[in-house]
């Protein structure tokens, strides 16, 4: 759709699973596609140490990030950003605060001027399967908490509706525990 994304995981995902579906899918994508880079991000790293000027790691669980020399030619991707999305990244209680501070963080690196003077942040959407109700209810609620989102869900018929629109047309059934809610965070 001509974005720019940069595609993060643990390095771990991003060597077995994700790596892989990107190289596959991405020769099926129209001319005048973005680029797509692909890093690694450990949410309990904090912000203050992550690195935008390295090919693979922004964070890493040891906290050292690998030297590498820049790929010729192509610069990398980094803040600000236009939109974050996240997807089936609730789903462990330990990790529920090092990802709304990962969110807020970027949120945070992504911060722009209105044309009326105020802050603002780009939009965040949280695509999940609601496989444990109380912990996405609890992260939610710390979205609130600690990062001043305001979480709102999406409804599913208009969730439906872009689908169909883009051409998925699913059963209803394929659907059924997927929420798509929408953190926003509020300007100052």
């Amino acid at each position: 759709m001509g974005w720019d994304v940069l595609a993060t995981d643990l390095p771990d995902v991003i060597e077995s699973v994700l790596s892989d579906n990107i190289a596959k899918n991405t020769p099926n994508l129209p001319l005048g596609s973005g680029m797509i880079q692909v890093r690694a991000l450990d949410w309990t790293v904090p912000h203050d140490l992550w690195s935008w000027d390295n090919d693979s790691t922004i964070a890493s669980p040891t906290g050292v990030i690998p030297s590498h020399a820049p790929a010729d030619g192509v610069s990398r991707l980094g803040p600000p950003f236009d939109l974050v999305i996240t997807a089936d990244t609730v789903y462990s209680p330990a990790l529920a605060q090092p990802l709304v501070l990962t969110l807020k963080a970027l949120s945070e690196l992504s911060q722009y001027q209105s044309s009326s003077g105020s802050v603002r942040y780009p939009p965040i959407y949280v695509c999940l399967e609601r496989r444990d109700p109380n912990l996405v209810d609890q992260t939610l609620a710390l979205a609130g908490e600690m990062g001043a989102f305001a979480a709102k869900r999406i409804p599913p018929n208009k969730v439906a509706q872009a689908m169909d629109k883009g051409g998925l047309l699913w059963d209803r059934e394929d659907w059924d525990g997927v929420e798509i809610w929408t953190l926003t965070r509020k300007s100052r």
